[in-house]
């Protein structure tokens, strides 16, 4: 079976999505891998890939057309299911609809090694499902009081509603790698101060207007072949990400 990574944040505005992208490109260069973009109503990968999918999951949520053939290919072969632009009502599906949607990624199965979800930011019950399902969540985090307070709610919830203990973090807007480092210790003792959780530590992605640029030129960082610091930082934050450790839940799967 193919192993999830959920991508989340506590609130909009970390990167998640740039993060998102540019890990599931790195994991596509060792593996099948497909990036599913459900951060519903927002959802915007489709552009910072530079790409423009004919088919989108709402074809699917429609009953128009089979998963798998909503799925487009990206860059370095990277298989994607783009959320379309701005479709709010996505919002809106029913409980059963979004539990059939997750196991209809059974089917897919044999054809894929790593299902990479960018869910949407915060602790609605659409981002919710989608991370319970998952085998490991990535939450990122940038150094500001609200992204502390929201990421520590939604970490919260997780753990309280569905009992899920393993959490992966990411620093991003970091100084530099020290602070990224310092950033994750205040967070984690906070956190384990009152929850039963473990937060591994993949690493942190600098403040630098290289990234600013990739998202204006519609380019992913990891595709400019000159930014080889950037390309061994993603390289071994997906190392990192593997290395973790899975969740435990009964519920729906991916």
């Amino acid at each position: 079976m193919p192993t999830s990574l959920s991508i989340a944040s506590g609130k909009g505005g970390v990167g998640k999505t740039t993060l998102a992208i540019n890990l599931a490109i790195m994991q596509a260069k060792n593996s099948k891998c497909l990036l599913l973009d459900a951060d519903m109503g927002m959802a915007n990968a489709h552009i910072l890939l530079g790409i423009n999918p004919d088919l989108t999951i709402k074809d699917f949520f429609d009953g128009n057309y089979s998963l798998e053939k909503v799925i487009t290919e990206g860059p370095e072969k990277l298989k994607f299911i783009s959320g379309g632009s701005g479709i709010t009502e996505m919002l809106n599906i029913d409980k059963n609809k979004k539990l059939n949607f997750i196991r209809s990624f059974d089917q897919l199965s044999g054809k894929i090694d790593n299902l990479i979800v960018d869910v949407s930011a915060g602790a609605e019950d659409s981002s919710l499902s989608l991370l319970s399902a998952s085998d490991k969540i990535l939450i990122v985090l940038v150094n500001e009081p609200t992204s502390f307070t929201d990421a520590f709610t939604l970490i919260k919830v997780c753990h309280l509603e569905f009992g899920l203990r393993e959490f992966c973090l990411a620093v991003n807007m970091a100084n530099n790698e020290k602070h990224g480092n310092e950033v994750y210790l205040k967070f984690n003792k906070v956190m384990r101060k009152f929850y039963d959780v473990n937060i591994t530590f993949v690493g942190s992605i600098p403040k630098n207007n290289k990234i600013q640029k990739s998202v204006i030129q519609k380019k992913p960082l990891i595709l400019d072949k000159t930014n080889k610091d950037f390309y061994f930082l993603f390289d071994k934050m997906i190392s990192n990400i593997n290395k973790a450790p899975k969740n435990k839940f009964e519920g729906i799967r991916f």
